[in-house]
């Protein structure tokens, strides 16, 4: 089910912490089922039901429990009907009809010697397989739901409404957990992201916000720094908030958002959410949530570790060392580390390639020492390359993960220039562009052939054969597929053209695959963020010649761009995501009760709706089936987050029994949504469906439960493995 930096290593008690975490994890997918099912429980004993068994898990019992018997290893239907036939064998010894163990006589024998005896109607188990859990209703049968019972407490002799009660028992106590679940987790503290904007990829909604002004839409885009305060008219408290809000969104359609910006003045815009590939198909505005200027703390990192994957990242991995805070940039005193994240990002991306000046202070050592970093353009909305009207820089190995075939033959700054598989030249030298690179990479990994990659190192060109795509990567579909384990950036710093879609702007003009950019109207150009600056500052309508040098010599392109072509390139958005900093994070927490109830009803909400929103979107085909997990997805997934608090546990563990409500209401034979909507049927036709109508609508969903479970697990497998 759907439940959307470096990595560090901890030390040992906080191994332990997560360890403690992960079994409070399985001990909590427990308490949601138990949950459910005592709402089925309570309900069939409050509408005169007989329960016969209640139990956590599938499978043969490991331990059970029933008042008069007490705690048996296995189960206790042994010892209570050995009771319950000695008493009736004494008691009755010529009653034929209780001696067969039928008829209503036996019922209400039954009945008198459990009285007699102390005994409970009820056995508690707990059963070897923990996986769900069910109550054992007399007469009611999943697999036959026509069945019949003489007993007067039998589910099948009880009114429809008595059984709605108890069907929808379940999925209405995993709501009220959810919602009490989120209300303990509000009015304790939930540390959260908060509802600043870190980071804008190119080319998204958030870039395109406009302002109303007279009736006029002006280009206002969200900037690093800016604080959500609202979006569609509700208040998000923090961007955890954000992200469920702008899924639950229509695409396409014009929102209101208000932002604070960092000089505290208060926008009202408008913005378009739209499906995010990159993001399994969701909804999104293309925002990340914000880093302070701080590292991450001395006993938080393991530094062998940390030594060990230097080799193996860019070099602003290192800029930042742990303990450290960016105390000055560019010379100028930054303040606030955390509220004041955004300086740094506005030094970036007001630089044409120049690099960043930093002041570190060690706070514990006080100790000081200056560094720099260069800016880098990031990938665009919807896992897009970044172009500037059609012109692709080359790509560049940013990093190489662990048991990559990569790891010690290329090197983090190497620009790729080429690459072959076998005796096939898939890209020429110097017009080979990121996107072109990813594919080549993905073939490779599906043909499980080697590649032969040329690269420049420094002003050496190097050839690497057989590199292999021996490592799983995730795919934006939410799949996994066989990849080299490399990431990719831009080479920002030689503006050499790799590729030109012919449908762009410069396509349109002519400009050659292959060619570096000299001179832009005879302003001489080193890099791509002059390329950018010039083109930004160009005027719509005029056009700018473009001075090139490639392998047909010299020669002059003209450019014309639009206003909305100068905008989209003015926009391109500059950072630097290397940089080992410390998320800024808050503790979202609530004034009062009332406050705490009414944000976790909201959140309860919300996620129910998300859920269900995601399943229209499967079914229609704009979200893939791939983000939906089984049981070992979730657990995989609760045991990451369980690493990151107790509180997050405690979400996840809230969203997990709120979807949990919506999966068991679904309209499918065998779920509770099902027998919900096959009493819907008889008290409308005024009877059942006939048993073999019944039992074949059991059967179908079975297959289709089956089939999904299958389905998914398939696709948590993938993703382990």
């Amino acid at each position: 089910m759907p439940v959307i930096a470096p990595v560090l290593a901890f030390d040992v008690l906080s191994t332990l912490h997560s360890a403690m975490m992960i079994a409070v994890l399985v001990l909590g997918f427990g308490f949601v089922i138990f949950w459910h099912e005592l709402g089925h429980f309570v309900a069939a004993k409050s509408v005169g039901i007989k329960v016969e068994q209640f139990a956590v898990g599938f499978g043969q019992a490991l331990l059970a429990w029933r008042k008069g018997v007490g705690f048996r290893i296995g189960n206790t239907q042994r010892d209570y009907q050995t009771r319950i036939d000695a008493y009736l064998k004494e008691k009755y010894p010529d009653d034929s009809q209780i001696a067969e163990h039928s008829g209503s006589r036996y019922t209400e024998a039954v009945i008198e010697a459990e009285k007699a005896l102390g005994l409970g109607e009820t056995e508690y188990r707990l059963n070897w397989m923990p996986l769900g859990g069910y109550v054992k209703m007399l007469g009611q049968d999943d697999l036959r739901p026509a069945g019949e019972q003489d007993d007067p407490r039998s589910y099948t002799r009880k009114s429809i409404g008595a059984r709605m009660i108890v069907v929808s028992a379940g999925v209405i106590m995993n709501v009220i957990l959810a919602g009490i679940g989120f209300t303990i987790l509000f009015k304790v503290g939930f540390t959260v992201p908060e509802p600043w904007v870190g980071a804008v990829a190119s080319d998204s909604p958030a870039v395109e916000t406009v302002k109303i002004v007279n009736g006029q839409r002006v280009p206002a885009p969200i900037r690093v720094g800016d604080k959500i305060l609202d979006f569609d008219g509700r208040p998000q408290q923090d961007f955890t908030k954000i992200g469920l809000n702008v899924a639950l969104s229509a695409a396409n359609t014009d929102l209101p958002i208000k932002v604070r910006h960092p000089d505290r003045t208060v926008d009202d815009l408008m913005i378009k959410p739209r499906a995010d590939i990159a993001n399994g198909g969701m909804m999104t505005i293309g925002i990340r949530p914000a880093q302070t200027l701080e590292s991450f703390d001395v006993k938080d990192v393991d530094q062998d570790v940390r030594n060990a994957a230097l080799p193996y990242e860019p070099s602003e991995f290192n800029a930042v060392q742990p303990g450290e805070t960016i105390t000055q940039i560019n010379g100028v005193e930054v303040g606030d580390p955390t509220e004041n994240f955004w300086k740094l990002s506005a030094a970036l991306q007001a630089s044409t390639g120049a690099p960043v000046k930093l002041t570190l202070t060690n706070l514990a050592t006080k100790r000081t020492r200056q560094t720099e970093i260069l800016p880098h353009f990031g990938q665009a909305f919807n896992g897009a390359e970044t172009r500037l009207a059609g012109l692709s820089m080359r790509p560049v190995i940013a990093g190489i993960e662990p048991g990559s075939a990569a790891r010690d033959k290329l090197k983090p700054g190497d620009v790729v220039v080429s690459v072959t598989q076998g005796s096939d030249t898939r890209s020429a030298k110097n017009t080979l562009d990121t996107e072109t690179l990813h594919d080549i990479l993905k073939k490779a990994g599906e043909d499980g052939k080697p590649i032969t990659m040329t690269v420049l190192r420094g002003t050496q060109l190097v050839t690497i054969p057989d590199l292999s795509a021996n490592v799983k990567i995730q795919t934006n579909s939410g799949g996994t597929a066989r990849g080299l384990g490399v990431s990719l950036a831009y080479d920002e710093l030689h503006p050499v053209i790799a590729a030109v879609p012919t449908d762009s702007a410069a396509g349109a003009a002519g400009f050659p695959p292959g060619a570096t950019i000299v001179a832009i109207d005879k302003q001489p150009i080193s890099n791509w963020f002059e390329v950018q600056r010039a083109m930004a500052n160009a005027t719509p309508g005029k056009p700018l010649v473009f001075h090139l040098l490639g392998e047909a010599g010299e020669q002059d392109r003209s450019l014309t761009l639009g206003e909305e072509q100068i905008a989209q390139v003015a926009h391109l958005q500059k950072g630097n995501d290397y940089l080992s900093l410390r998320d800024a994070t808050f503790a979202r927490k609530a004034d009062g009760i009332g406050q705490a109830i009414s944000w976790g009803v909201g959140e309860t909400r919300d996620f129910i709706l998300q859920f269900y929103l995601t399943l229209q979107r499967i079914a229609d085909g704009s979200v893939s089936g791939n983000n939906l997990m089984g049981p070992i997805g979730i657990f995989t997934s609760g045991a990451k987050i369980a690493q990151r608090g107790g509180d997050w546990l405690l979400w996840f563990l809230c969203m997990i029994s709120a979807n949990l409500a919506v999966v068991n209401f679904l309209p499918i034979p065998i779920v509770d949504g099902g027998l919900f909507t096959l009493l819907i049927i008889e008290k409308i036709q005024g009877k059942p469906l006939s048993p073999n109508m019944q039992a074949a609508a059991q059967y179908v969903g079975l297959a289709f439960l089956a089939g999904v479970f299958l389905f998914v697990t398939y696709h948590d497998i993938l993703r382990l493995i």
